[in-house]
């Protein structure tokens, strides 16, 4: 009777023990993790998967959602409070900034890299340089052919990014440009909008009358298009955002490359602190710098 007993405790014992281990160990396989979820510039996504990566490293408590959807999609998903960071390629619009403020919201700006437009085409085409004005007249449907601006005689295919596009909104005020009347200028309609930087590299990669724009880290090391010199005007030197497969990072910090930008990160001033702060103030740090660098983004401009 004793026996059994004891044999019963005993039995019972091993069972808590065991379920008090299998706990422990889910608590420490299952620690809380802060989620902090990052969203919108296509052309960032690459960079902020990598920041991504390594920050997680050094911070295992810390689960980061990177995905892309194009600036206006990240800047209203800041809005509607649906994303802790959004990534952006261009600024607030000012419909932006006021839909913001009707919510009481505050947006934190910072500036977290540079970026290049690069204009790809097929490296089949002879054409090396064109003109701030010869790349609008393209873009507008003004030029169609190869020809008019030195390069065989064949039709231009256009190839641009969808309307949320960060890129598409640069590229459109300062490149395209504004009409005697002062309005902005449109893509002509024969544009095919793709989805995405990547997709856009390939298209102009399989089509000898291609041409297509987008930040310069996505095609550097690429030999299946060419990136095209820049100038401002006729009368101006020709410039690359990239030579040799090197991102061209003096032109681009002075200017001297007419097509460059900031590229953003912004953030509900109440939360731009704890996790997200140290994510961020890791993005511009020396380590995160590097890594803008070796992604082939334009790192900020060296403090004087």
């Amino acid at each position: 009777m004793f026996r059994h007993n004891n044999n019963l405790i005993t039995i019972l014992f091993t069972i808590a023990v065991f379920s008090l281990f299998i706990t422990g160990c889910k608590k420490k396989d299952d620690v809380e993790k802060t989620v902090i979820s990052v969203k919108g510039s296509d052309t960032m996504v690459n960079l902020s998967q990598k920041w991504a990566e390594e920050y997680r490293k050094k911070n295992p408590g810390v689960s980061l959602q990177v995905t892309g959807g194009g600036s206006g999609t990240g800047i209203a998903a800041i809005i509607n409070g649906t994303t802790d960071i959004a990534n952006a390629s261009r600024e607030l619009k000012d419909d932006e900034t006021e839909t913001a403020k009707s919510r009481n919201l505050n947006l934190k700006q910072f500036e977290v890299a540079l970026d290049g437009i690069a204009l790809i085409v097929n490296p089949g085409n002879k054409v090396d340089s064109l003109t701030i004005e010869q790349i609008s007249e393209i873009f507008t449907g003004k030029i169609t052919n190869w020809k008019q601006v030195g390069g065989a005689d064949m039709p231009i295919t256009l190839y641009g990014r969808e309307n949320s596009s960060g890129t598409y909104e640069f590229f459109k005020e300062h490149v395209l440009g504004k009409d005697v009347s002062g309005h902005y200028k449109d893509y002509a309609t024969s544009t095919q909008v793709l989805q995405g930087t990547a997709a856009l590299g390939e298209a102009v990669a399989h089509d000898s009358k291609g041409i297509g724009y987008g930040g310069v880290g996505y095609f550097a090391l690429r030999n299946d298009v060419k990136i095209l010199h820049v100038k401002k005007d006729k009368n101006s030197p020709a410039i690359s955002p990239s030579e040799n497969g090197k991102v061209n990072y003096e032109a681009i910090w002075n200017g001297s490359y007419s097509i460059s930008r900031y590229l953003y990160c912004f953030v509900n001033e109440k939360k731009a602190n704890g996790e997200i702060q140290k994510f961020l103030d890791f993005m511009i740090s020396p380590e995160g710098q590097k890594l803008v660098e070796t992604m082939e983004y334009i790192p900020l401009p060296p403090k004087k």
